[in-house]
Parts: C-alpha cells; sequence; structure tokens
C-alpha cells in the first residue's frame, strides 16, 4: 500500500474511532477544549499510522520488534475489544444508500 493511502486510513481510522465517543462528549461539555481534542486525535492518527506502516510495508521482522515493544504496555484489565456497533451500522447505511443511487 502506497504511503499516501496508509495515512488516509490512518486518519479515516482516527476520525472514526473519536466520532460520537466519550472523547467526543467531553469536548462538547467543556472538558476538554478544542486545542486539546485536536491534539489528541493528531497523536492517535499518528500512531495509528505508524502501526500500520509497519503491518503493511516493514519486512515481518521489524514489525515483530515493534509490536513487542508495543506489547509491554498491554493493559491487562481491559476488556478484549468487539466489533462497534456504531462504525458497522455507519457502513451498513451507507451501503444502502449507495445501492439506492444506482
Amino acid at each position: 500500500m502506497e504511503d499516501q493511502n496508509i495515512k488516509k486510513l490512518a486518519l479515516i481510522v482516527s476520525a472514526n474511532c473519536t466520532r460520537q465517543s466519550t472523547i467526543e462528549e467531553c469536548q462538547k461539555m467543556g472538558q476538554i477544549n478544542d486545542q486539546q481534542y485536536s491534539q489528541i486525535n493528531k497523536e492517535m492518527s499518528d500512531r495509528i499510522y505508524t502501526f500500520l506502516t509497519y503491518l503493511l510495508q516493514k519486512p515481518a521482522d521489524e514489525y515483530t520488534v515493534m509490536l513487542e515493544a508495543m506489547a509491554k504496555h498491554f493493559p491487562e484489565n481491559q476488556d478484549m475489544p468487539e466489533l462497534s456497533q456504531f462504525i458497522l451500522q455507519q457502513s451498513q447505511n451507507s451501503g444502502s444508500a449507495a445501492s439506492q443511487q444506482h
């Protein structure tokens, strides 16, 4: 995958992770300001971009080293992730709209 596409994918993932989330609610309620919200989004998209770059472009040994280093911060007491119903619903709605246009 080309680097520009990885960057776009990182931005898409980041934006969809914060959209209609707890962090967005905190911004709306004034618990964090616009500058902090933008900084959180930037940090998240940079980190996602880094992970995607290693996953999609680096040799397996480099990716493995990076993943092992990041695994040291694995949240042992955190629930395992599940598919986001919000994102799944958005993609279903987009698919319905696209099929209605044809």
